[in-house]
């Protein structure tokens, strides 16, 4: 699903060098190390972010790196929510869909009642909790039916009980959450 071959890229404050990883369909990747050791660059730059100075990426068999991120098919959640603050809930969510020019109102309301925030569609970023926040990022990250997931910490500052709850609705994948099912989560 995911092949990364000698990836290097100078990201000034963090490096990656010499980065080679595989990634089978279906499979959930964790990537582990200390603060600073450029887990986010590795990740943004598998989602186009950036363009990597050397190495190949791969997605499906099909070379990618010089791809833009609208041509991947993936799905970016960061820790910090990432939400347009003027746009509510709803058009938080479509956005993604207003760039490949679709619009499927059921598939917006699946995706809504699977992360319990139906209720809370004409609501802005501002009156949200923390987690209602997060549940926006992962609802807006999924309905654009990405085939991999890519998660930059994103439970992290949640509490136990809404953690653990969105941990294991993203990993049980309901129709509702069609990605492919490959996550890779840092």
């Amino acid at each position: 699903m995911i092949t990364i071959k000698e990836l290097s890229k100078d990201g000034k404050e963090f490096r990656l060098k010499n980065i080679n990883i595989e990634v089978k369909k279906g499979e959930h990747f964790v990537i582990l190390g200390p603060t600073g050791a450029g887990k986010t660059l590795l990740l943004e730059t598998i989602a186009g972010f950036y363009f990597p100075d050397k190495g190949e990426i791969r997605i499906e068999r099909h070379d990618v790196t010089d791809l833009p991120p609208e041509l991947r098919r993936i799905g970016f959640i960061y820790q910090d929510y990432s939400l347009f603050p003027h746009l509510n809930v709803e058009q938080n969510i479509e956005f993604g869909l207003k760039l490949k020019k679709t619009h499927d109102t059921k598939r917006l309301n699946e995706i809504m009642n699977w992360l319990k925030i139906a209720h809370l569609a004409h609501r802005y970023p501002v009156t949200l909790s923390g987690g209602e926040q997060q549940k926006v990022a992962i609802a807006r990250a999924i309905a654009i039916e990405p085939s991999i997931l890519l998660l930059d910490e994103p439970l992290s500052a949640l509490d136990l009980r809404t953690r653990d709850y969105l941990r294991e609705a993203i990993t049980r994948k309901p129709r509702a959450a069609n990605w492919g099912g490959n996550i890779c989560n840092i």
